[in-house]
């Protein structure tokens, strides 16, 4: 499949002008003749902040949109379950994997029970020699932003549940797990990892938000860890005060990860910074020798949160802020 993004062919077109308002550009023939396009056919234009303009032949996108891939697994040479999210992720429709020995019962049931973990994707078609699974989730009308948001949320219940059990109340929603994290996280990943068509700037900011979003899912999973240990832990009132006020910070602090690499903004780099401080400096007070463990887990949540916090505030440098000079030389 090529890419339409080709930076080797580079034309310039002169604006020039229709009737009494309106501008317009030809279009480049070598590009007509390559993808067939005739007149009346549509033209999608996208729009991007940075100042670019993208072109795409409405029948190009459509065709581009469904991809497929054969997988021979005789010479993969790995366990076949762990490539469906890879294959997923990348944005694959049909992933067709193929043996010239018998694929074994078990190895199916193993990848069924793999795309269970993902969204919209199943298989549909098993026999001796040939699994096929498909993917009818449509990624275009899945928003980057409220993927990452609904991480948040998931992650933020999981740490309001820990908040409930340290303090001895029953939590107010126990129902999401970190299956629903991964579900979201690889939607995600898909949605980004898939996507064909980005301007330079987008691609920068979701290289970000993929980073960020490993790091909530490993904080999913020490939440889940800590809420374990605090319901087999007999914490003093000390000890239940630090970790709940640490654990209210992380909150904070997830809010403050996420909103700031999707809208950059220089005060909630510092109050993030601030809210990691404090945790460090709770943590620090606790010290008790039944809580190692507990103090473990809550400092690599806390580095966690420190390394994606510097991640989203790379996108500072991304926008046209007023202290920024570009391009001095």
């Amino acid at each position: 499949m090529e890419e339409l993004n080709n930076t080797k062919d580079i034309e310039t077109r002169k604006v020039q002008k229709l009737g009494s308002s309106s501008l317009f550009i030809t279009l480049p023939k070598k590009w007509i003749n390559k993808w067939n396009v005739k007149p009346g056919d549509k033209i999608l234009i996208e729009l991007s902040n940075d100042g670019s303009l993208k072109l795409v032949a409405e029948k190009i996108k459509m065709e581009a949109s469904h991809r497929s891939i054969r997988i021979d697994i005789d010479s993969l040479k790995q366990p076949v379950p762990g490539i469906i999210p890879c294959l997923y992720s990348l944005g694959y429709d049909e992933i067709v994997l193929e043996s010239r020995k018998s694929i074994l019962p078990k190895d199916v049931e193993d990848i069924v029970q793999v795309t269970k973990q993902m969204v919209g994707i199943e298989v549909t078609e098993a026999s001796e020699t040939r699994v096929k699974v498909e993917c009818l989730l449509d990624t275009e009308k899945v928003g980057v932003e409220s993927l990452l948001r609904r991480m948040l949320n998931t992650v933020a219940k999981r740490v309001d549940e820990a908040i409930a059990v340290i303090s001895r109340e029953t939590p107010k929603d126990s129902s999401v797990n970190h299956e629903d994290l991964k579900r979201l996280y690889y939607m995600l990943m898909r949605r980004i990892m898939g996507s064909k068509y980005e301007t330079a700037k987008n691609m920068t900011k979701n290289s970000l938000i993929v980073i960020n979003s490993t790091a909530l899912l490993n904080v999913g999973k020490l939440v889940d860890r800590v809420v374990e240990l605090v319901k087999s832990y007999q914490l003093n009132e000390k000890e239940t005060e630090i970790v709940r006020n640490v654990l209210k910070r992380v909150n904070d602090l997830l809010d403050e990860v996420v909103m700031t690499v999707l809208f950059p903004s220089t005060k909630r780099v510092l109050n993030g910074l601030n809210l990691i401080r404090d945790s460090r400096s709770d943590l620090a007070h606790l010290n008790g020798s039944n809580t190692v463990l507990l103090i473990e887990y809550l400092n690599q949540i806390v580095d966690f949160l420190e390394s994606a916090l510097e991640n989203s505030s790379c996108t500072l440098f991304l926008e046209d802020m007023p202290w920024i000079e570009r391009n001095l030389t």
